[in-house]
């Protein structure tokens, strides 16, 4: 195995944001990840592709070190897990979540206080607290601000976050995991639970995202094929625990690939720069005949 010292030497190693080499999780006899290899190159944006329980969570999990391997190797920012401090590592990762309520903000696991304003409510991301327990610096500050700028919340600043529209909380929470500068930021279903226009306003701040001096790697974890940003430069497909294609999106997102990820017939094409599915007929018509 790699030592964080010899990945300095290998410019391989080095250049990855995250490496999965033939992993395994299981929990008792349930196996959730079996033989998983992949990787993502610092700067990419990779989409994460899969139904609903295929393992993408747990994938996710593992790059933060809330999940271990049974078997296999993981690398995280150029060091193994297991062999690196896992609390430095995950000061470097940043997660966004879904899963705003009208008394908190969720976010990587945490909460924040729908109270506060957006300033503020971004200031506790410097500190990982659900409220503003303490004072940040004028430099703190100054930094949310930036960011609230660039997420386009530059109106909001005095408002309450339990006041933000759900589309509005999500750029806040985007900004809130970008104050610490972090390398990796890993978008877990960011659009869920968003109308369109919601869903269109956080698509086209991740695209100005990749447009700010050194970006960090995103790994964009959804089910939607319409979410994908026009950007993407690689897509990791999964279906029960595997990787079942990696690739460039034109080459991965066929009715082939989907509908064997899916587990359903379907159609996909590309309109644009973006990428539309529908579910077949055939999918849905033998259940309803049997009625």
């Amino acid at each position: 195995m790699l030592s964080p010292s010899d990945s300095q030497q290998d410019p391989t190693v080095a250049d990855e944001a995250f490496s999965l080499e033939n992993v395994r999780v299981q929990l008792g006899e349930l196996v959730i990840l079996n033989g998983v290899t992949c990787r993502a190159s610092r700067g990419e944006q990779v989409a994460l592709l899969g139904a609903n329980g295929c393992g993408k969570t747990t994938l996710c999990r593992l790059l933060t070190g809330h999940a271990f391997a049974a078997f296999g190797q993981v690398r995280l920012l150029g060091q193994t897990l297991g062999q690196a401090d896992i609390r430095s590592l995950r000061r470097r990762v940043a997660v966004v979540a879904a899963g705003l309520d009208h008394a908190t903000a969720h976010v990587a696991g945490a909460v924040v206080d729908a109270e506060l304003n957006a300033i503020e409510a971004v200031c506790t991301g410097f500190f990982g607290s659900v409220g503003l327990y303490d004072r940040p610096t004028s430099g703190q500050r100054e930094t949310a601000v930036v960011w609230l700028e660039r997420v386009g919340l530059s109106h909001r600043f005095d408002h309450r976050v339990g006041t933000l529209s759900a589309g509005e909380q999500r750029r806040l929470v985007l900004a809130r995991a970008l104050v610490n500068d972090p390398e990796l930021l890993i978008l877990d279903e960011p659009t869920t639970g968003l109308d369109i226009a919601g869903r269109e306003q956080m698509l086209a701040t991740l695209h100005a995202l990749r447009q700010t001096p050194n970006p960090p790697t995103l790994l964009m974890v959804t089910h939607h094929v319409e979410e994908l940003p026009p950007d993407t430069d690689r897509v990791l497909l999964m279906r029960r625990g595997q990787i079942t294609f990696e690739g460039k999106p034109d080459d991965a997102l066929t009715p082939r690939h989907l509908s064997d990820v899916f587990g359903c017939p379907v159609f996909v094409e590309k309109r644009g720069r973006r990428w539309w599915l529908e579910v077949l007929p055939e999918a849905w018509l033998p259940a309803h005949t049997e009625r």
